[in-house]
């Protein structure tokens, strides 16, 4: 398990982790953004990255949509009248994610050769084309 926060490093690797700590919240070891106030280790979010073609904003709205889903899971294990406290901390981060995907778009895998691309798709137009047809 390791956690490393260093904005200053002179490793590639370690530099760009650090400024998707920056991005999602978790900087500082032991106060984590996830449930008990846990952090993301390392290969977490290098996988983060991986899986979002080294793009560090995409990367960030997967491990913040990562943090909603964690936080379900406790949504009503401690109650505050008729709402949760991590009900509405998973909706928070949903939110948040849902706000930078928006901006910033999904990756995909294009099977031929493997490489990611991303893009926000506009239907609009598609679908008014279609129902003029009608």
């Amino acid at each position: 398990m390791s956690f490393l926060f260093d904005l200053s490093n002179a490793d590639y690797g370690v530099h760009r982790r650090s400024l998707l700590r920056l991005l999602i919240g978790d900087t500082v070891e032991g106060d984590g953004p996830r449930p008990n106030r846990a952090n993301f280790q390392d290969d977490e979010l290098d996988a983060f990255v991986l899986l979002e073609a080294d793009n560090l904003d995409r990367a960030a709205a997967r491990a913040i949509e990562a943090l909603a889903a964690q936080w379900a899971r406790y949504a009503g294990s401690y109650r505050l009248g008729p709402e949760s406290e991590e009900m509405r901390q998973s909706a928070a981060f949903a939110d948040r994610a849902k706000e930078m995907r928006g901006v910033h778009g999904f990756t995909t895998a294009d099977d031929s050769d493997g490489t990611g691309d991303s893009a926000v798709i506009d239907w609009s137009g598609f679908y008014r084309d279609w129902v003029g047809k009608f």
